[in-house]
């Protein structure tokens, strides 16, 4: 999200350690690089008029965050994101920087945030449901594949997902039951959302994926609000002597594309009379890519290649209980 002209900003920098550190000297290596040096890159990228570091201190082995006030003008963070000699630095330290700017006058280092938004598949679960729907009936590689396709951004979102829904039609409409046993909720993902939910933010899941399990993951996560698409369930044939789906989406249920998922946190956000510039936003497809780009903060999480090219952030970690150190959250500090 672009803060150009806006007046009184802090540009919150965080550097991830690829590895994080397994001995003191590749902690103080990474200490060193993140630090001082890091700290006349970025000088060297915005003239000393325009930037003033506020702080420097290790957040966790192995993370690390500066704090610096600048001054008229002031830069989109992908400016600094793309740029080659942030890159090259990238590279040669072995780190993933996570770049934010947010108004003056809030504590160093912490970002505001009132309403978090994430995709569902691959995000907060580690599975793409309707691959995992495919799987009942034995036709996985075929809707796996349109999957891929889909959320690198090669396929239209909307007539892919229809293309794959009528080859799942004949499947129970009670497999839902059974998804529920196997599929495994991402690491850290309730760390995050326990420490986004004691902070009183407004949690959501807004999913391409299908309502029975984002109505799930609610629940087991504890979330405030769920969207996702509805399927159509048909009664017992000659052909399927039992409840199951019809291979359609309900004509009554908004269909859950790119746009509507911006739709959902714009509205939200104004339902409850948050300014975007407080919005968190965390997805993996590019279906997610509008909302990414609306929210004051949007981090596509070990998302998809295009993703990783063109969204404001992006971070590939292990654990979803990293994305809280860009909230202001600290183990230790240090100098």
């Amino acid at each position: 999200m672009s803060v150009e002209g806006c007046n009184n900003a802090r540009l919150i920098v965080t550097c991830f350690a690829k590895s994080r550190p397994s001995s003191q000297d590749d902690f103080r290596s990474h200490s060193l690089a993140c630090g001082p040096t890091f700290s006349q890159l970025l000088v060297s990228q915005l003239s000393p008029a325009q930037s003033i570091l506020d702080s420097y201190c290790t957040l966790a082995p192995g993370i690390f965050q500066s704090v610096y006030t600048i001054t008229n003008p002031r830069p989109n963070p992908a400016r600094f994101r793309h740029h080659a000699s942030i890159t090259a630095f990238e590279a040669l330290h072995a780190v993933e920087i996570v770049w934010d700017i947010v108004p003056n006058g809030v504590s160093k280092g912490f970002r505001p945030v009132r309403l978090a938004v994430f995709d569902m598949d691959s995000t907060l679960i580690n599975e793409e449901v309707i691959d995992e729907l495919a799987r009942s009936i034995g036709i996985t590689s075929a809707v796996s594949a349109i999957t891929a396709r889909a959320m690198n951004g090669e396929l239209d979102f909307e007539q892919s997902l229809r293309e794959r829904l009528a080859l799942l039609k004949g499947v129970k409409a009670d497999v839902w039951d059974e998804l529920k046993k196997t599929i495994t909720i991402a690491e850290g993902a309730k760390e995050l959302i326990d420490h986004l939910r004691e902070r009183h933010v407004l949690t959501v899941v807004v999913s391409g994926g299908f309502a029975p399990m984002a109505s799930w993951l609610k629940e087991q996560l504890g979330l405030t609000y769920a969207f996702a698409n509805h399927l159509v369930v048909s009664p017992s044939n000659a052909t399927y002597p039992y409840p199951h789906l019809s291979g359609e989406l309900s004509s009554e249920h908004p269909i859950v594309v790119p746009e509507y998922k911006k739709h959902v946190l714009e509205s939200l956000a104004k339902e409850h009379s948050i300014p975007l510039s407080e919005t968190f936003v965390v997805g993996d497809g590019s279906n997610d890519l509008p909302m990414l780009g609306a929210a004051g903060l949007g981090v596509a999480w070990r998302a998809k290649a295009r993703v990783q090219r063109e969204a404001p952030q992006r971070l590939n970690g292990t654990t979803l209980s990293d994305l809280i150190y860009l909230l202001g959250y600290q183990e230790s500090r240090g100098t």
